[in-house]
């Protein structure tokens, strides 16, 4: 259990400094291939207690120098529910970085103090790991450092069918690039820790109000581009055969749980900077 934890943190975002950095337009970031979300699911009515204990527990690892960032956040629809999340440009990187924090006896002190408590909070707490799909998502990097909120849809599809899905996704990108539409997302897909095949499609907002225009896709150059009637026609085919259940919900990033890049704290201090911890009376 005390590794299982120390992983949780060692996964939850070694890389995402270099995603911000695409934003304020230096160097590209590499690619990334691994994806690690840490899910806690959090009892009824240990919300706020947990939330504390999570500061507490960032804030400690902040102190002993953890060597990675963290990017959390909470379930704002559906289950009730913290992940904490990362990226990894290889599993040699997601390795370096679990064994640079097993090998630091101030982080595993820190974790001895954390970990134990958590079984109060939580009735499940699992670690999925998941593989980029560059193929399947559509606008390059979110500017993460400036947003506030993900949208995420999970979409578990029938054995057998991936590729009728997978043809979906292509097609849908095909369309985005040929009308030039100006959304982005990533979609990645269940390498461990979750029933397969299941794929995760993330949105990044800056704020709630840029849902009020959100809606499908219905231009006629999109509609074109899918292969018109036809294309639309195909694609509910394909979604009918391969799509089992697909549930999106919406997620507040927690900046107080994380471990955020120096470049995002250097963005916008106000959100992203360390608020000092109130002291019990």
């Amino acid at each position: 259990m005390m590794r299982h934890y120390a992983a949780r943190l060692s996964l939850a975002v070694a890389v995402l400094a270099p995603i911000a950095v695409t934003a304020q337009e230096k160097p590209a970031a590499p690619a990334f291939t691994v994806l690690t979300v840490f899910r806690e699911t959090v009892k009824v009515g240990k919300g706020f207690a947990h939330d504390a204990h999570e500061v507490n527990w960032s804030a400690a690892n902040a102190a002993a120098k953890f060597p990675t960032s963290m990017l959390a956040m909470s379930a704002m629809t559906g289950p009730s529910e913290n992940w904490y999340m990362s990226l990894y440009p290889t599993w040699g990187d997601y390795e370096k970085t679990n064994k640079a924090v097993d090998a630091n006896p101030a982080l595993d002190a820190v974790n001895k103090k954390f970990v134990p408590p958590e079984s109060e909070y939580l009735s499940d707490a699992r670690l999925m790991v998941l593989s980029a799909r560059e193929d399947l998502g559509y606008g390059g990097p979110a500017d993460l450092a400036a947003s506030r909120y993900f949208v995420v849809t999970r979409i578990s599809v029938r054995p057998g069918h991936a590729a009728e899905f997978e043809e979906n996704r292509k097609l849908i990108k095909a369309a985005h690039e040929s009308a030039k539409l100006s959304d982005k997302y990533s979609i990645w897909q269940v390498a461990g820790g979750g029933p397969g095949p299941t794929y995760f499609m993330f949105v990044a907002h800056k704020s709630l109000a840029e849902l009020d225009n959100a809606t499908l896709h219905t231009g006629a150059a999109y509609i074109a581009a899918l292969g018109g009637p036809e294309g639309q026609k195909k694609i509910a085919a394909n979604t009918a055969n391969a799509v089992a259940s697909q549930q999106t919900d919406l997620f507040s990033f927690a900046p107080q749980q994380s471990l955020p890049p120096a470049e995002w704290v250097t963005a916008d201090p106000g959100y992203w900077k360390r608020k000092p911890i109130a002291k019990k009376p």
